[in-house]
């Protein structure tokens, strides 16, 4: 058994990087000494060269693989691949502390690889279990932590704002505890003035008054991220992507995938895949197509200097579907 390989897998991705920095924390490596590498886009020789080669002014380093597919169906990996990592946990090295992080419950248990590590190095999954996870008393229980109460009502608008994930819900969390640290107790100005939506939903909402030819709430919703400093560019680049999941929506919805496999696929709220799938069934392709090539002939205007960054997207909102 290697203990300085790690293997964290599940849904649950705050805990899997809270967990990672606690193993960093145990083995004193500080985090300037920790290096990222995208098992996704960059693969596995880049990572465990760098785990293989001693640490600069200091005894021990970190390195982290995350988003590791790799080891799931979803992304094949070579036998020279697989093979280098396995070599790497057999070496031991005292040096170098390895996280291998997978955002899934399902990994590839049939594969050499998986199956190497689950009995090699040590594992742990991170799962969240919808029926006993009551996220009102997690919040509470958190806020209590800290000296601090919250108010029935603030409670309700601060889940209504952040819980879309964990990691969402954590992070608006730790800055409400921090704004209101020496307060005694938590209101709703407070919820209202520190939780922001996530920008994604905002833009959700934004592409679901576009359909509906919306035009004031389709502004009203533009003009609110650019007053909270989101970039025009961000917000095109994400309205784009909402198209592409109304399109891979209607795919699945002919493929007879049900609304839960959907909420699967996506890891999204089942009111949000509702209006998902309303939109796969009201929209044409014709339409989502048209908007996805008109977004993109807009990024190329923008980023050639031939349209005003802030003009572009007023013009495409006033164009309708």
């Amino acid at each position: 058994m290697n203990r300085n390989c790690y293997l964290f897998y599940g849904e649950d991705h705050f805990m899997i990087k809270k967990e990672t920095d606690l193993v960093f924390q145990e083995n004193e490596i500080d985090l300037s000494m920790v290096e990222v590498y995208d098992g996704e886009d960059e693969g596995l020789d880049n990572a465990v060269t760098n785990a293989m080669t001693l640490p600069f002014l200091s005894d021990r380093k970190g390195v982290v693989i995350k988003n590791a597919q790799f080891l799931t169906t979803n992304q094949s990996i070579s036998d020279v691949e697989a093979d280098k990592l396995i070599n790497f946990c057999e070496m031991k090295l005292e040096q170098t502390v390895l996280v291998i992080q997978v955002p899934s419950d399902n990994l590839d248990f049939k594969g050499k690889l998986a199956k190497y590590l689950t009995k090699n190095i040590i594992v742990k999954k991170f799962v969240i279990n919808d029926k006993n996870f009551d996220v009102y008393e997690y919040v509470k229980k958190e806020i209590a932590k800290h000296n601090l109460k919250i108010q029935p009502f603030a409670l309700t608008q601060f889940i209504n704002r952040a819980n879309t994930n964990m990691d969402n819900l954590n992070n608006e969390l730790q800055k409400l505890i921090y704004y209101a640290y020496n307060l005694g107790e938590i209101n709703a100005d407070i919820v209202f003035e520190v939780v922001s939506r996530e920008i994604e939903d905002n833009i959700f909402d934004l592409v679901n008054a576009l359909l509906e030819n919306n035009r004031e709430k389709v502004f009203k919703v533009y003009y609110d991220l650019i007053d909270h400093s989101v970039k025009t560019t961000q917000i095109l680049a994400v309205v784009g992507s909402k198209f592409l999941e109304i399109l891979y929506t209607k795919a699945l919805m002919n493929i007879k995938y049900s609304k839960a496999d959907i909420e699967k696929f996506f890891g999204y709220s089942s009111g949000r895949v509702y209006y998902m799938m309303k939109n796969a069934q009201d929209t044409s392709d014709d339409v989502l197509y048209e908007n996805i090539k008109n977004l993109e002939e807009l990024d190329y205007q923008i980023k050639s200097g031939r349209i005003d960054k802030d003009l572009g997207p007023e013009l495409y909102f006033l164009g309708g579907k």
